[in-house]
């Protein structure tokens, strides 16, 4: 099927009748990869097996003029076309694309007789990338050549021409810009026998363009780029500006571009525009690589995004951190057990020595020395020496008898409470709240504000096992970038987390609901619980005391059937796992 419109367009050029001098006018040219603006560069390649399609309409309006005495005179009123390109990435260095310009429709002044139809001049390009978004700045430089096939008379011909440029660019949070310096090496074509005017040349000349543009999301982007010309061999300097927008809907991305020309006789046009569309199996533009930022990880390699010490691109485990503990090997994946001792790491009181497996992967010892192993001593541990033993010779297991046994109690000899580990009720500040209940435990306030003073609103409640929040951790669609307005609840459990030392290992779990795939669901939510963690590390939060874990869709709070009931499982929870 794809070869009866090729074949039509070979047969179109073929019969194009033009009898004026052949030349290639055309010096600006769709972008095939789009890492940049539609037509300017920024330095960025795609990487191995990313790939971009597309078609754009075209038209110019006045592409070719000639200047008779004051006044300009265009002797190519109207160009029609499309413009067929595609980019691939062969390597992670090196990016392969080709544009094939058809024109369609054209409307010329007599004395230029130009074809009404025909096939533009191809152009074939490589780019290396240099340097890619892991450092300061994207950079590559690339070639291009231009294939004398296409219909001549201000459509294509002319000669072989080449097109070698550099690119520079950067990629901030939500915008991008790009730097091109290009040469534009093609053959002199003297249009002077057609038009009458000695400066109507077309030839090689010089470039510099810039864009700034907005970045890959979802709904609509605008673009600018300005792009100024100086001839070598003919004709005049001039300038071209493009205004334009891209919306990306699912993968198919959207775009329009117009804008004006200014001198450059003969060959810049009075007003550009293109209109088409594109498919990419990658965004087009990618957050930096920044190790602590959110970034694509097949875009990083170089990084380590768990921390483990291995690289990315040969971590088998990316988002999960290798143990520390002298055990580890070069995958960057944890080993299932360590101590090799036939007992996993998940069951083994003691990982990182070789134990038993009746003793929970721990060696037997003797910690009363009664020549009984702990595993078989009813009172492992020696007797005690604090005046409440009977004469079994084992320890009372709760001597002040408050409930709280010996073992967890910080006050084994003075009645007190589970919230204080066994220890007397505090109240630090004297306002009636109990420390282990107040959020300000050194500042005066009232009950109902969970122990705050009340122009200090509350958005965290303290229990036995968890840390309740009065409002959801909110995140961007499909994302785990923390929005701003969750700030102000994140600051508040990161200062009652900070004034609570005693809750020692606080597990902050990620939950979905049921929409999507499971897997992406659980990775999504693992993400999410690592921004918040490291949110309250910024936050003055000892890391030791925080765990982060995604759960996905596995423990609903709520029913899925409802769209209140997905909002609800979509939510982040502290749950304290060891402390009072």
């Amino acid at each position: 099927m794809l070869r009866i419109p090729f074949v039509a367009v070979l047969v179109i050029a073929a019969v194009a009748r033009a009898q004026a001098p052949g030349a290639d006018l055309e010096h600006v040219w769709i972008d095939p990869a789009g890492r940049g603006s539609l037509t300017v560069g920024t330095g960025q390649t795609l990487k191995q097996r990313d790939f971009r399609v597309g078609a754009s309409l075209l038209y110019t309006n006045g592409n070719f003029r000639s200047f008779r005495e004051t006044a300009p005179v265009p002797l190519l009123h109207d160009r029609f076309g499309v413009q067929v390109f595609g980019a691939v990435g062969v390597f992670r260095w090196l990016e392969l694309s080709a544009n094939v310009p058809v024109y369609f429709a054209q409307r010329g002044a007599p004395e230029l007789q130009v074809a009404q139809a025909g096939l533009g001049n191809p152009w074939l390009h490589a780019r290396l990338g240099l340097l890619d978004a892991t450092k300061l700045v994207s950079f590559a430089v690339g070639l291009g050549v231009g294939v004398p096939v296409g219909t001549a008379v201000a459509q294509g011909n002319g000669g072989v021409e080449f097109l070698p440029r550099a690119m520079v660019g950067k990629v901030f949070k939500n915008f991008q810009v790009g730097l091109e310096l290009g040469g534009l090496v093609r053959p002199t074509v003297d249009f002077a026998p057609v038009t009458g005017q000695a400066s109507d040349r077309v030839g090689s000349q010089l470039y510099l363009a810039a864009m700034l543009g907005g970045i890959n999301l979802k709904g609509p982007r605008g673009e600018v780029s300005l792009r100024g010309f100086a001839p070598l061999t003919g004709g005049q300097p001039g300038l071209e500006g493009q205004l334009g927008v891209r919306w990306l809907v699912g993968d198919v991305e959207l775009f329009a571009s117009v804008g004006p020309g200014f001198w450059g006789a003969p060959a810049t046009p009075l007003l550009r525009s293109y209109a088409g569309l594109a498919f990419a199996n990658v965004g087009l533009t990618r957050p930096p690589c920044i190790e602590g930022e959110d970034y694509d990880l097949p875009t990083c390699p170089d990084l380590d995004r768990d921390g483990d010490g291995v690289k990315n691109q040969v971590d088998l485990a990316p988002f999960e951190r290798e143990d520390l503990d002298g055990f580890e090997d070069a995958d960057g994946k944890p080993e299932p057990d360590n101590d090799r001792d036939g007992v996993v790491d998940l069951s083994d009181s003691c990982v990182n020595v070789a134990g038993l497996a009746e003793n929970k992967g721990c060696p037997d010892v003797d910690t009363d020395k009664d020549g009984l192993v702990d595993r078989l001593d009813a009172c492992p541990e020696p007797e005690d020496v604090d005046g409440f033993e009977d004469g079994d010779g084992c320890p009372e297991p709760d001597n002040d008898r408050d409930g709280v046994l010996d073992g967890a109690d910080r006050c084994p000899l003075s009645p007190g409470v589970l919230e204080e580990a066994g220890c007397p009720l505090k109240d630090a500040d004297a306002d009636g709240v109990p420390d282990f209940q107040d959020n300000c435990p050194a500042e005066k306030g009232v009950a109902p504000n969970q122990g705050c003073p009340e122009a200090k609103k509350q958005l965290v409640v303290l229990s036995r096992e968890r840390l309740q929040i009065l409002d959801k951790v909110y995140f961007d669609t499909a994302k785990a970038t923390i929005q701003k307005k969750s700030f102000p609840l994140l600051d508040q459990v990161a200062q009652v987390l900070v004034a609570h030392a005693e809750l020692t290992r606080v597990q902050i779990e990620g939950h979905t609901d049921s929409q999507g795939k499971a897997d992406k669901n659980k990775k999504l939510s693992q993400e999410r619980a690592d921004a918040v963690k490291a949110y309250l590390v910024k936050q003055g939060v000892d890391a030791a005391r925080l765990t982060a874990v995604g759960f996905g869709q596995e423990k609903p709070a709520a029913t899925n059937d409802t769209a209140e009931g997905r909002d609800a499982n979509r939510r982040v929870e502290f749950n304290l796992l060891k402390g009072p």
